[in-house]
C-alpha cells in the first residue's frame, strides 16, 4: 500500500516523511487527522509546519465545502539549513508538551485555545476535555480542575468569543466624529470580527445547550448595549420608543445576517460588506425621515 506513514503504523514509531509529503498530506485532510497517523497532536503537527516553512490552511478551511475552499497556498523552498526529510512519531515526548507548573488562570487560557483549534478542525462534538487533556499534556483531573465539565468549558469558550468581539467594537466605535461615522465604524469592525471569529462562534451557538446556555445573558447584554441608541434616537429625533426600538431591532438583524454569510463563507467579504453598509446607512439615515413626521428633532442638549 506505499510508505509506512501512508499506512498509519503505531503511534510513536519514528517515520521518515519528506517536506513535500507532510505537505501534501495537511491540505488533503485535517491537521487532527495528520497528527493522529503520527502520534502527535494537532498543535505539534502546526508547529513543525511552521518551522519547516510548510504552509498549511487556515482554520475555517475544512468547515467550507470543497468547492467553496482557496487553492493551495504553494510550497517554497526549505527555509536555509533546513533538511528536506524528517522524522515524525519518534518518540511520546513528541506528542506531548513538558508539564509545567502553571497557574489555574494559565490553564484555562490553554484549554480555551486549544478547544478553539479543535473545533475548528472536526468540530464541536469531537471537543472533550479528556481530548483537550491529552493534546496539551496534563491530566484529564486537571482539566476538571478549571472546568467542571464539557459544557462549562465550551460556555467559557463562547463568552471568552463573544467579549472579544464586543470589545473590538466599542474600541472603535469612539473614533466616529459624527452619528453616521460611528454607524459605519461599528458595522465594518463587526464584520470584520464575523470574518476573524464568526465560524468559531457559529459552531458553538449552534450546539443547544450552548446557545441556551447563554440565551439570558445575550438578552441582557443586547438590550444594555441597545438603551443607548434608543435614547440617542429620542433625544435627537425626539422618535417614539417603539418605533426606535424597532429600527433599531431591525438594523442590527441586518448587520447579525451579513456577519453569519462572512463566517460561513459563502459570500465574498467586499461584496456583503457592502451590501450591509448600504443597507444600515439607509435605515440611519430613514430614522431622520421618520421623526420629521412627528414632533421634529428636539433642541440637541448642552
Amino acid at each position: 500500500m506505499g510508505n509506512e506513514h501512508q499506512q498509519g503504523g503505531k503511534p510513536g514509531s519514528g517515520r521518515t516523511i519528506t517536506r513535500d509529503e507532510l505537505y501534501a498530506l495537511v491540505w488533503s485532510e485535517p491537521l487532527a487527522t495528520v497528527a493522529a497517523r503520527f502520534g502527535l497532536s494537532a498543535n505539534g503537527i502546526a508547529k513543525i509546519c511552521d518551522r519547516l516553512g510548510i504552509p498549511r490552511p487556515e482554520r475555517s478551511y475544512w468547515m467550507r465545502s470543497a468547492a467553496a475552499r482557496p487553492p493551495r497556498t504553494p510550497l517554497n523552498p526549505a527555509p536555509e539549513g533546513v533538511d528536506e526529510q524528517l522524522v515524525l512519531g519518534a518518540g511520546r515526548a513528541m506528542a506531548r508538551r513538558p508539564r509545567s507548573r502553571r497557574s489555574r488562570a494559565d490553564r484555562r487560557t490553554e484549554l480555551l485555545d486549544a478547544a478553539a483549534a479543535m473545533a475548528l478542525e472536526t468540530g464541536v462534538a469531537e471537543v472533550t476535555l479528556k481530548r483537550l487533556a491529552r493534546q496539551i499534556g496534563i491530566s484529564e483531573a486537571q482539566a476538571h480542575n478549571c472546568f467542571p465539565g464539557r459544557t462549562d468549558l465550551l460556555l467559557a469558550l463562547a463568552r471568552r468569543e463573544i467579549a472579544e468581539v464586543e470589545e473590538r467594537r466599542q474600541s472603535v466605535v469612539a473614533r466616529g466624529e459624527d452619528r453616521l461615522a460611528s454607524i459605519v465604524i461599528s458595522t465594518v469592525t463587526y464584520l470584520h470580527q464575523a470574518k476573524a471569529r464568526g465560524t468559531l462562534l457559529q459552531l458553538l451557538l449552534r450546539t443547544p445547550e450552548i446557545r441556551e446556555g447563554l440565551r439570558a445573558e445575550r438578552a441582557e447584554a443586547a438590550a444594555v448595549a441597545r438603551e443607548p441608541i434608543l435614547r440617542s434616537l429620542s433625544d435627537r429625533f425626539a422618535m417614539e420608543r417603539s418605533l426606535a426600538n424597532a429600527s433599531t431591532a431591525a438594523l442590527t438583524a441586518v448587520c447579525l445576517r451579513a456577519g453569519g454569510l462572512i463566517a460561513a463563507g459563502r459570500d465574498s467579504f467586499a461584496d456583503v460588506e457592502r451590501i450591509c453598509l448600504a443597507l444600515v446607512m439607509a435605515g440611519a439615515r430613514s430614522n431622520e425621515s421618520l421623526s420629521a413626521r412627528g414632533a421634529g428633532p428636539k433642541a440637541p442638549s448642552v
